[in-house]
């Protein structure tokens, strides 16, 4: 698949060439659009489990800490 090498337009350009991509929804509507698929995202990584190299470099500067 070939790509474009065409840069892409910022928003405000392609409003002010009528290529508007909001499909008459509300600045509003938006907005909340954006908080769902956010919270959504967040909620996902919160459930995700810490890789293993993680935990255990975790528990390497605990022991750091206190010393140990």
């Amino acid at each position: 698949m070939a790509q474009s090498t065409e840069p892409k337009a910022s928003p405000q350009e392609a409003t002010a060439k009528g290529g508007d991509n909001t499909k008459g929804k509300s600045r509003k509507e938006l907005q909340q659009q954006i908080d769902e698929n956010l919270r959504r995202v967040y909620e996902e990584a919160l459930v995700q489990e810490v890789p293993d190299r993680f935990a255990m470099l975790l528990d390497q500067l605990r022991q750091k800490g206190t010393g140990k």
